[in-house]
């Protein structure tokens, strides 16, 4: 039987609240939107047709200002579901697995445990401080190094990069501080020989990893010069967990990226971010893991994965399928033939090179066609017909009608073989080409039936004239920052820039001066122009492999409706 009259001592009630972001949580009830630095949406504890409902990531609190509603993930919890404290506690434990205590959690030791974690978090904070004025002492020619690879100082200090020299002074740094040799000990960097700590790090710039709450775990070290290993993380201690922890999330949280892009390194995800892609990820140079995958699939987000191009990168794009389909997460693969990986990618390319990758990205299945098609050499009639029972068996694995037969008019186009003969193969002996034709009539009239044509649009103009105002005002970038996210910048260098401030300013959402009018105005043609361009790419798209049909109507029923809501607003400021 549960015990609801458990005391829960103050420290683990905090340690509960820090495990679970608020953010995530009351996403599952309410649809919020990025306002700056918070979060807004329509209340979920009264009617009302204009948000009012704000969400706090970095206080962790929610306030409404029509209701007068408010307070931390706790009590969210418990007026939404009606359940008690203990009940809301228990749930916030399962939801970051943590163990719910059975005994008094006041116990000395449980106190100490919760100190202990607090003055690690504290110590991680320090010395990536240490690292940082290392870099920006440019000792060993760090930053030098940096700028030879493409990496700005504003990224620099975006991601808080840093350098450790040969001879580290962290220890007596640490020292210094306040922090004891068990402690440092205890952060799994610093190790014991002959009575003499030193660091597990050296001659190496120093990524600082960062957990979803912005809070320093760990590092990874990538060395300078000759020597093994190339790259080196942190070993796991009481407050990293290397499955559990994905490089760059912090920033898919901050921005609110629309998708997330898994890569493999850290110098993918930073040359991402520079040029204005967010929502880069890297899973801290391990296999993608289950426990990065659920984490993944609570942002509720599209997945792609663009790992390298190589062989060992195809190896572990497939697994990286495999584990995200296994948690419902269908990612769509992003190639860069003749590219290493993005890093590379960037040293010749530029932004919108990048999204036409993304847009022409791929299912799993066609990667995987693709993947074992590169084994074989199909001008052997022998390897031909290997090849196709093999990419016929990965067809008839799923489960998806229209991705099916997508593939086989695909596969028939490959192989220079009757759409006949591979649907055979399929779907068996039955099978005629006529169902696929007679299918796509029927679909094709229930499209054409429930959606309107929509009228060409120009979203440079808008954009153009946002950015003349910007060029000359800077500051008032922060007017528009909760209308257009960067995927809607065509413009690169402006989109760069851009993303240097997504969410990093609040929202004046009651000026009065007239420059707040024309750009919100600007910025709300601009998005509307985007949707729309949207909505007819989505009408007129025959890749069957990214979208179902029943997904493309659903999304152009979310896009339409957004759209009425943009024109509502525009009519707000005239």
């Amino acid at each position: 039987m549960e015990n609801h009259n458990i005391h829960f001592d103050d420290r683990f009630i905090e340690e509960v609240k820090n495990a679970n972001d608020i953010v995530e949580i009351i996403s599952k009830y309410v649809d919020l939107k990025r306002a700056g630095d918070s979060y807004k949406g329509l209340c979920p504890f009264h009617n009302e047709k204009t948000p009012s409902f704000m969400v706090s990531e970095n206080k962790q609190i929610f306030k409404c200002f029509g209701c007068g509603e408010g307070g931390n993930v706790i009590t969210f919890l418990m007026k939404k579901e009606n359940i008690s404290f203990f009940e809301a506690i228990k749930f916030l434990c399962e939801n970051a697995r943590i163990e719910l205590p059975v005994n008094n959690i006041s116990s000395e030791e449980n106190l100490k445990n919760y100190e202990k974690k607090q003055r690690m978090y504290d110590l991680h904070i320090e010395l990536a401080r240490y690292y940082f004025d290392n870099m920006q002492k440019n000792i060993e020619n760090s930053m030098d190094y940096l700028k030879n690879r493409g990496i700005d100082e504003k990224t620099v200090r975006k991601f808080g990069l840093g350098y450790e020299v040969r001879k580290s002074s962290a220890i007596e740094y640490l020292y210094n501080h306040g922090y004891t040799k068990q402690e440092l000990l205890d952060s799994m960097i610093f190790r014991q020989k002959n009575d003499e700590l030193y660091s597990i790090f050296f001659s190496r710039v120093m990524y600082p990893i960062f957990d979803y709450r912005n809070r320093v775990v760990a590092f990874g070290g990538r060395i300078t010069r000759s020597g093994e290993p190339k790259y080196l993380n942190s070993p796991e201690s009481i407050i990293f967990k290397k499955k559990e922890q994905l490089y760059g999330l912090n920033l898919v949280r901050k921005y609110n990226a629309k998708r997330i892009i898994l890569v493999e390194g850290y110098m993918d995800v930073i040359r991402l971010n520079q040029k204005g892609i967010v929502g880069a990820v890297a899973s801290l140079g391990t296999s993608l893991t289950k426990e990065q995958s659920e984490i993944i699939k609570k942002q509720n987000k599209k997945v792609y994965i663009c790992y390298d191009s190589d062989k060992a990168g195809r190896v572990a794009t497939v697994r990286a399928i495999d584990i995200l389909q296994s948690v419902g997460v269908k990612p769509y693969i992003i190639s860069l033939e003749g590219y290493k990986d993005p890093d590379e990618f960037f040293n010749k390319n530029k932004t919108s090179d990048f999204m036409a990758k993304i847009e022409n990205a791929v299912s799993p299945l066609s990667f995987l066609i693709d993947n074992i098609k590169s084994e074989y050499n199909i001008n052997i009639y022998s390897q031909k017909l290997e090849f196709i029972d093999k990419a016929c068996e990965i067809i008839k694995s799923s489960d998806n009608a229209v991705e099916m037969e997508y593939q086989t008019k695909r596969l028939s186009e490959i192989t220079n073989m009757s759409v006949k003969s591979i649907g055979v193969k399929v779907y068996g002996q039955y099978f005629s080409p006529k169902q696929f034709q007679l299918n796509q009539k029927s679909d094709e009239k229930t499209v054409k039936k429930v959606f309107p044509k929509i009228e060409n649009s120009d979203t440079q103009t808008n954009e153009k004239k946002i950015i003349d105002i910007i060029s000359k005002k800077p500051d008032c970038i922060r007017y528009i920052m909760d209308i257009l996210n960067t995927d809607d910048i065509t413009d690169d260098s402006f989109r760069e820039y851009y993303s240097q401030f997504s969410g990093d300013v609040c929202i004046d959402f009651n000026p009065k001066n007239e420059e707040y009018k024309m750009l919100r105005k600007l910025a709300l043609f601009t998005k509307i122009d985007v949707l729309q361009k949207k909505l007819k790419k989505l009408e007129q798209s025959q890749n069957t492999d990214i979208e179902e049909i029943s997904f493309i109507m659903e999304e152009k029923i979310k896009i339409i409706k957004l759209i009425s809501n943009l024109k509502e607003d525009i009519k707000g400021l005239i």
